[in-house]
């Protein structure tokens, strides 16, 4: 469903160690805009109807919902140019401004 790189997972274990995020579980989501897809991940509570699993360790959640705007997406932790700061990067093929990055590891646009 959503790969999350190793990175990105130490990043987020590294989250699961504060107070405000013990029994919570990371959230993916994605609102699309007329300027594409604007994602979003946070810690929440599971709800009825979420799909729940697991990528390089880490356990995530997402709404039924956002099933088809999310699927095949890979979420990494990495500067997009030298000398940036790191942050979070969503590439996701059903995004339709996607363009894969020269990297092994990103998806195809679908």
């Amino acid at each position: 469903m959503i790969t999350i790189t190793k990175k990105a997972a130490e990043e987020i274990s590294l989250s699961t160690h504060n107070p405000e995020n013990q029994g919570l579980t990371i959230r993916f989501a994605a609102d699309q805009t007329d300027e594409g897809f604007q994602y979003l991940m946070g810690f929440d509570e599971r709800h009825d109807g979420d799909i729940h699993l697991e990528s390089n360790g880490v356990e995530y959640i997402l709404a039924y919902e956002q099933k088809v705007l999310l699927e095949g997406m890979v979420v990494d932790f990495d500067q997009l140019k030298a000398g940036e700061e790191y942050s979070f990067v969503f590439m996701n093929p059903n995004d339709p401004d996607y363009t894969p990055p020269e990297e092994t590891h990103a998806p195809e646009k679908a």
